[in-house]
């Protein structure tokens, strides 16, 4: 009898011993992702941020057997074929040197977007990802944001605040950029269902502070791609035809209203033209008359090579503009630069399957759920990470998201197909 009892007792030692190691291990593993997160985004282009990056991507190659899983399907196989196009195209670069240049410096970065899914295995890990980067990256625009206001006084900051260098994240609509992709991340997790009075303070006052950063910087692009994407979010995020066709009718009533007192919320939208950005249509149509000369395979991967080919190139000669352009400020042309009609179709098919993918992810989510409510709480992530990438992705309509925009759009990608892991492959929705 007390030889049962001890065992018992044992057991249930045990059993706490092995919770309490889990609980512990859980927390050291948050800790690592703060860690990791602030030396990420605080400044992308240093050794630990590139360190950190390659011991992701050996992470995902330890752990093959999920990011196979997590990649085997449309959108990964056209954004596979979209690097090995841009390694290819070295072959036939106008600056070959330039581009193997490129495609190093780019390795890390892709090969931490494919490690997400072997890391952040389930929806709470991927929250943890994205709140913990958010909250990190506003901390910085914070302190940048008290340090102009102290510099220039108020409301002086409102008329200069981007002019002051060194910018944050090298520019002020890359800064503006990631307050705006901050801001839909504070707001979605709330829409989740956030637990406790301190994390709703939270997520209010980092959505209040990077709202005001938007404000205080004044940079056109993301004011307007930023109003775009919340108009947008109820559309997608809101199940049943009814409740879409609502908030489509609501949202063109808002942005008509946004589009008439545009020059009222930021006085630069008085000016529609095309005369104060900075010879942009300039730009463009160089680069898309040199680009349309090798429409098939482009000029090779990378700014290197583009401005070679931009500012030398012997057959066209560039023409004369204030600013020096490292890019074609603008994506999608960028694309079709570097990687001629081919590699734009793969990079352009590649963010449409993952936009399906997550598409019908949310599908199935919402029928998983009960009740309108918790059918709309099982969409918000899903919703999240589509709006996200749709943020980034229009924003190159009208410029290149580059610098830390450019590691967002990764991120976001590599968490996207995270989230679609194959139900087998996670861990569960805990």
């Amino acid at each position: 009898m007390g030889g049962a009892v001890s065992n018992h007792c044992m057991q249930e030692a045990g059993k706490q011993w092995k919770e309490s190691a889990g609980r512990a291990a859980d927390l050291g593993r948050r800790g690592l992702y703060v860690v990791a997160a602030a030396m990420l985004w605080f400044d992308p282009s240093n050794g630990f941020s590139t360190a950190i990056l390659w011991g992701a991507g050996l992470y995902a190659l330890w752990n093959w057997r999920k990011t196979w899983a997590a990649w085997r399907n449309p959108a990964g196989v056209l954004f596979g074929l979209g690097v090995l196009w841009a390694v290819l195209s070295a072959a036939w670069s106008f600056y070959p040197i330039g581009t193997a240049r490129d495609v190093v410096k780019s390795a890390p970065m892709v090969l931490a977007a494919i490690s997400m899914p072997a890391i952040f295995d389930r929806p709470s890990r991927i929250w943890t990802a994205l709140v913990a980067s958010a909250a990190l990256i506003t901390v910085r625009l914070a302190l940048d944001l008290a340090w102009i206001i102290y510099f220039l006084g108020w409301p002086e900051a409102l008329a200069a605040a981007r002019f002051i260098h060194p910018y944050l994240y090298t520019h002020p609509n890359v800064s503006s950029m990631m307050a705006g992709l901050c801001a839909l991340v504070f707001a979605a997790r709330g829409l989740a269902g956030a637990p406790g009075a301190w994390r709703k303070a939270g997520l209010a006052l980092g959505l209040a502070v990077d709202f005001a950063y938007l404000v205080v910087m004044a940079s056109r692009g993301p004011q307007a791609v930023f109003a775009l994407a919340v108009l947008l979010f109820p559309i997608v995020l809101l199940p049943g035809w009814r409740a879409r066709l609502a908030a489509v009718v609501l949202g063109a009533g808002v942005a008509w209203g946004l589009w008439e007192a545009a020059g009222i919320v930021n006085p630069r939208f008085q000016d529609r033209t095309m005369v104060n950005f900075n010879n942009r249509e300039t730009v463009w149509g160089h680069a898309k008359l040199l680009a349309d000369r090798k429409p098939l395979l482009g000029y090779g991967f990378g700014k290197k090579a583009f401005v070679k080919a931009f500012y030398e190139n012997p057959a066209q000669r560039a023409p004369l503009v204030p600013v020096r352009y490292p890019h074609a400020h603008q994506y999608w042309l960028m694309l079709y630069f570097q990687g001629g009609a081919a590699g734009f179709a793969l990079w352009s098919l590649g963010w449409l399957a993952l936009g399906l993918r997550l598409g019908r992810y949310s599908g199935r989510a919402e029928q998983a759920a009960a009740g309108w409510a918790e059918r709309v709480r099982a969409r918000v992530l899903p919703t999240l990470l589509l709006v996200g990438v749709a943020f980034i992705l229009i924003y190159g309509i009208g410029d290149f998201p580059d610098h830390v925009i450019r590691h967002a759009q990764f991120y976001l990608a590599g968490l996207a197909a995270a989230l679609t892991l194959p139900p087998q492959e996670g861990k569960g929705a805990a």
